[in-house]
């Protein structure tokens, strides 16, 4: 059976007239992928605009289109997620801003070690604050009975001896 090189050649040409015809990828583009991986992607995967992996995904392919858009007119970062942020809110940034209410997004994880070792800290100061009174003043106040079971101990070892 005679082969026909010509099936590989038409497969060829289709994919590079598909690849052709999508255009740019704005992955291809290293600022977009940086300022890509400071987004959340809103699709429910829980991952960047970058790195989400859903094929044809309703939020990131847009959002990087967007991306690339704004990165080929020349816009500064600044410019870029003040846009992101009103069109998608400030959920879409995977860096809490650093004013107002989420000022305590930064604050919140240092004061709650902070707190979790002054508890520390209290905790083994009262269990060994408490010690005996006997112990803590000495013996100085040495109860009755104890002088009595002394003395019984002091006879018992003078006896063994002789």
């Amino acid at each position: 059976m005679p082969r026909k090189p010509w099936r590989a050649k038409v497969l060829l040409v289709g994919l590079l007239a598909f690849a052709l015809a999508h255009g740019a990828t704005p992955l291809t583009n290293q600022r977009v992928r940086q300022l890509g991986e400071m987004l959340h992607c809103m699709c429910g995967c829980n991952s960047s605009v970058t790195s989400c992996n859903m094929i044809n995904c309703h939020f990131a392919d847009p959002v990087r289109q967007r991306l690339l858009t704004l990165v080929e007119q020349g816009a500064s970062d600044k410019d870029i997620f003040a846009e992101m942020e009103s069109t998608y809110g400030k959920a879409v940034l995977r860096q809490p801003p650093t004013e107002g209410f989420y000022l305590m997004s930064w604050v919140m994880p240092f004061a709650g070690l902070a707190a979790g070792l002054g508890v520390i800290v209290l905790l083994i100061r009262f269990y060994f604050g408490r010690r005996p009174a006997a112990v803590a003043a000495g013996s100085a106040a040495e109860p009755p009975e104890l002088a009595r079971y002394k003395e019984r101990i002091e006879k018992d070892l003078a006896d063994l001896d002789s």
